[in-house]
This record gives C-alpha cells, sequence and structure tokens, in this order.
C-alpha cells in the first residue's frame, strides 16, 4: 500500500510539471503567433508566377498561368 501511494504521487508530480512545462511552450507559441504577421513570407495567389529566366517550372508566364495542352497543333 505504501509503495502503490509512493508510485501515485510520482507520477501526480510528473503530471503536474508536464502540464506546466506544456503551458508555458503553448503561451510561448501563443506570443509568437501573435506578433508574426498574417502572410508572413508566403506568396499570395495574385502575385503571379515565382519563374526567373531559368524557370524552375517548365513553361512558366510571366503571369503565372501555363499554357494548357490542349492537342491542338496549328500547322
Amino acid at each position: 500500500m505504501i509503495n502503490f501511494m509512493s508510485q501515485q504521487a510520482s507520477r501526480i508530480e510528473t503530471l503536474v510539471k508536464d502540464n506546466e512545462e506544456r503551458k508555458r511552450r503553448e503561451a510561448s507559441q501563443q506570443k509568437d503567433e501573435d506578433s508574426t504577421p498574417i502572410l508572413g513570407g508566403r506568396l499570395m495567389l495574385t502575385q503571379g508566377g515565382a519563374g526567373t529566366s531559368p524557370s524552375p517550372i517548365p513553361f512558366a508566364q510571366p503571369n503565372g498561368i501555363a499554357p494548357q495542352p490542349t492537342g491542338f497543333r496549328a500547322f
């Protein structure tokens, strides 16, 4: 019985420490989220293509819309 109570007390201590650490971690994460801008460094959909002259995206167009293969050949 004494051994069981000792184990329960140590488990409760561990849970309390973990809970306090989690609360601190969540508070710092919330503080970081509150101070960062909403868009961050991400590109918006209206910014167009991200391709440069040696384009990483094949067939990248300046307006960000790639030509669609239709199977049509003019000649």
